[in-house]
């Protein structure tokens, strides 16, 4: 998968969170948890199916945000600095291998965007039964 597909897939998934969110608004108490069921179960099977990918990227980041941002910036700014030294040197094999660094760096910092937005969906509806629960309890309470 390219680059720009991941970040159209990444994008897909954070408009289906957002579309998720408001529909678990306007459902019971019981379709909200059987949304989280679902959720459940599709992370499950997203973290099966991508464990060794995972396993990877797992490898190659770092497990805290401050330190991918970081990480992020620093490799950006090395490559930046390659880049500009790879122009003048006019070396095409090492500037082909810095891009495929670059771009598994991309991969990698996307899988984990994927994975933060899965639970973040899980987080949402959480909180949307939460309150849920919260509400019908003071509604309950004289």
């Amino acid at each position: 998968m390219s680059i720009s597909e991941q970040v159209d897939a990444l994008q897909a998934r954070v408009a289906e969170l957002k579309s998720s969110a408001d529909q678990a608004r306007r459902e019971t108490n019981e379709q909200v948890k059987a949304r989280i069921s679902q959720a459940k179960a599709d992370i499950a099977a997203r973290q099966s199916a991508g464990k060794e990918k995972a396993e990877q990227a797992a490898d190659r980041t770092q497990s805290q945000w401050k330190s991918m941002q970081a990480d992020a910036a620093a490799k950006m700014q090395a490559v930046q600095d390659r880049i500009g030294r790879q122009r003048d040197q006019h070396d095409v094999k090492r500037a082909e291998r810095e891009a495929e660094y670059a771009e598994a760096d991309a991969a990698d910092a996307l899988d984990y965007a994927d994975w933060v937005v899965a639970q973040a969906q899980l987080a949402v509806l959480d909180a949307i039964d939460a309150r849920s629960w919260a509400d019908a309890r003071a509604a309950a309470s004289p």
